[in-house]
């Protein structure tokens, strides 16, 4: 009899453990699987304010006629030189359409030669500065902006040589048309990098010789990369 009771009384207690044992693993779910919160890509746009710097190279070549003393010659000229300065702009942004208006100052180390022959006319030619404005017609790509940019560009240009009456030295600030196109990308919300090429037409006036009437056209050429901040 001792022992039935004795197995009895241990059945009832591992019966007791086990559901006690049971009923723990009931009261305590397992963990749910904590999920990484999403990405979300950060937000581009062109639209607004921005400001920025840039650097190149400018060239260009020019050619014509120069009259002076009754004598009519041929004239030419060539220049290069290093550019930089600063500009600062407006988009306005509709879908993957991007307008826009910018203005530049540049400050450039462009200089050169020109000559006419006939006329015993030989100097130098420099350009310390210029300026620009322009509309701006974009199309957008992600962080990528394709686009086409016109408008006028004044400069001054300085000249000075000898010709058969002595040494001469002019000085105007000129003005004229630009056309180009570039491609802008963005590195960070809000800091983009551009490279840029701009044509530059024949100014509607340019210093001459005393007493000299030049006729001629002139070509000029810039290649820069600049970098802006969005506000």
């Amino acid at each position: 009899m001792k022992r039935i009771l004795l197995t009895t009384v241990v059945f009832a207690a591992a019966t007791a453990f086990t559901g006690a044992a049971n009923a723990a693993d009931i009261a305590r779910p397992a963990p749910m699987a904590v999920k990484a919160p999403a990405y979300i890509a950060p937000m581009y746009t062109w639209a607004g304010f921005y400001i920025g710097a840039n650097l190149g190279y400018g060239w260009g070549d020019g050619s014509g006629t120069l009259t002076s003393g009754g004598v009519t010659g041929p004239l030419s000229g060539s220049g290069d030189g290093i550019l930089g300065g600063a500009q600062i702009g407006y988009n306005w942004q509709s879908g993957p359409w991007v307008l826009g208006v910018e203005t530049d100052f540049q400050g450039t180390g462009i200089s050169g030669g020109f000559s006419a022959p006939a006329n015993g006319v030989v100097g130098t030619e420099r350009t310390p500065w210029f300026g620009t404005i322009r509309g701006r017609v974009g199309y957008a790509v992600n962080t990528w902006l394709f686009y086409v940019t016109g408008g006028g560009v004044y400069a001054q240009n300085k000249i000075s040589g000898t010709a058969p009456a002595g040494a001469f030295s002019a000085s105007n600030v000129g003005w004229s048309y630009t056309v180009g196109a570039g491609v802008e990308a963005f590195v960070a919300p809000r800091w983009s990098v551009k490279a840029e090429y701009l044509y530059m037409g024949t100014p509607d006036s340019a210093p001459v010789p005393p007493g000299a009437v030049v006729t001629g056209s002139t070509n000029s050429n810039l290649v820069r990369v600049g970098l802006n901040y969005h506000f």
